[in-house]
């Protein structure tokens, strides 16, 4: 495992969308992509089509507003890829929601990819009372692990667990 970040509760990079929920977020999107479709239909309007550098900004933007925020990571042999952040919290907070007593909360991605390297990761969610976070934050991590490294493709590493709320079960 990986060292964790010098202060595990400031994250690595700050991120535009750590101050807005993930609804506000697709919405943003949603306005984004309206943006971009009106602008590529006055362009073609016009006559001119778009190309070189211009059209690739411009398919980037698209992508980015069709799908949503993107996470960039590397496969195990190395090669780029990219998948919406979404569904990678998606795929921790199930490992989370595995766990009797648990309900996952919310999943920050803390490290940025990089070929060979570990995704850090900070998870927060809700215990029932009477768990013991000494007995089950290292199945937890290591359910996180598993999934993140079968699914994702790409290792976890450092995974700051944070308990926000005890729930009534």
């Amino acid at each position: 495992m990986t060292q964790p970040p010098s202060d595990p509760r400031e994250p690595a990079d700050q991120d535009v969308f750590d101050d807005i929920s993930e609804a506000q977020a697709l919405e943003s999107y949603d306005r984004l992509r309206t943006v971009v479709d009106d602008y590529r239909r006055t362009e073609t309007a016009a006559g001119e089509e778009l190309t070189g550098l211009k059209a690739r900004i411009m398919s980037i933007v698209e992508d980015e507003a069709a799908r949503g925020p993107s996470t960039s990571l590397y496969s195990s042999a190395g090669l780029p890829y990219a998948m919406t952040t979404a569904s990678l919290r998606a795929q921790v907070r199930a490992a989370v929601d595995a766990e009797p007593g648990l309900r996952a909360r919310r999943v920050k991605v803390l490290s940025e990819s990089a070929p060979g390297a570990p995704l850090d990761l900070r998870v927060t969610f809700t215990m029932s009372a009477g768990q013991s976070l000494i007995e089950f934050a290292p199945r937890l991590r290591a359910r996180i692990a598993e999934r993140i490294e079968l699914i994702i493709g790409v290792r976890a590493g450092y995974v700051d667990l944070v308990v926000e709320d005890i729930h009534d079960e």
